[in-house]
């Protein structure tokens, strides 16, 4: 191989020796191939400018445009800034509260994403730390019981945090408030499958979060609320997770097809932590029963 891929655990790997900026067709096809056996593959030691990163993104598929327009990085219009920086007059470098929440990323959308490439710019010198959930592994341990009962749902996915009582709108954002109860009336909420069927690996994880999903279609809230707690709680266990501690220039991409993911904050005051992000467009999640 031309490339050099360690395993971290079971569905994580780092790849090092590489540049993502002169990937040749050879490596890129191994690359994929690693990101079929791993769910998240971080590349060590990638400084691109946000034009490379979304040319290097571009090479495994299209790009969504991201749909907070206010902080697209000024030279390339797939790449959104996440950073809790605050400028003199009070405004936000860019989106402070991004990953705050379980989440895949798109999922709120109809066509969810298939994976996101994050790079990281500027490091905190403690927190900031990623985690991700094998969604896969939370669908094995799951109890008969709870696969039968959410096999073939649609949970109901959307982006405001006003209308989930599970999430809290931050106060360190600037536009926040204004950008939630906005969504709240123009974006409206789409139904995803609670199993989901990796278009690849035809294996079978659970499909919701914390952040984005907010009822069960067809069951009452009496019912639903519970069952998604009973659900969340698997993601929160550690048994399914990994952190990915950030080093400098890591540049790190992951399955959302497959993942939930949460930044974990508890930056030290003062201290900055900023991250360029592309998102590879998706297709519709589906549910399909394995062959047996």
């Amino acid at each position: 191989m031309s490339i050099k891929v360690n395993q971290i655990t079971d569905w994580v790997a780092e790849i090092i020796d590489f540049d993502a900026a002169n990937m040749t067709t050879e490596m890129k096809q191994e690359v994929e191939e690693a990101f079929t056996r791993n769910h998240v593959l971080a590349f060590r030691n990638q400084t691109l400018t946000p034009t490379q990163l979304s040319e290097f993104a571009k090479k495994f598929g299209p790009l969504e445009i991201p749909i907070n327009r206010l902080y697209i990085h000024p030279e390339c219009e797939n790449v959104l800034i996440l950073s809790n920086e605050i400028r003199p007059d009070g405004t936000a470098v860019g989106l402070v509260d991004g990953g705050d929440g379980w989440h895949s990323d798109s999922s709120h959308i109809r066509i969810p994403s298939k994976a996101t490439i994050l790079q990281s710019i500027k490091n905190p010198d403690l927190g900031g730390d990623t985690l991700y959930c094998n969604m896969e592994l939370v669908f094995t341990a799951l109890p008969r019981a709870t696969k039968d009962l959410i096999t073939g749902r649609f949970g109901v996915h959307n982006v405001s945090k006003i209308l989930n009582p599970r999430m809290t709108v931050s106060a360190n954002r600037p536009d926040a408030k204004e950008f939630y109860e906005n969504a709240a009336k123009t974006k409206p909420s789409v139904l995803q499958p609670l199993v989901r069927t990796h278009p690849v690996t035809g294996k079978s994880s659970v499909y919701c979060s914390p952040r984005f999903t907010i009822a069960i279609e067809g069951m009452d809230d009496n019912q639903a609320q519970p069952l998604l707690d009973e659900l969340f709680g698997y993601i929160y266990d550690e048994r399914f997770q990994y952190r990915h501690i950030w080093s400098d220039a890591d540049l790190v991409m992951w399955d959302n097809r497959c993942l939930n993911h949460k930044a974990t904050g508890n930056l030290a005051p003062g201290d900055i932590r900023r991250m360029h992000r592309t998102v590879l467009a998706g297709d519709e999640a589906y549910y399909q029963s394995p062959v047996r």
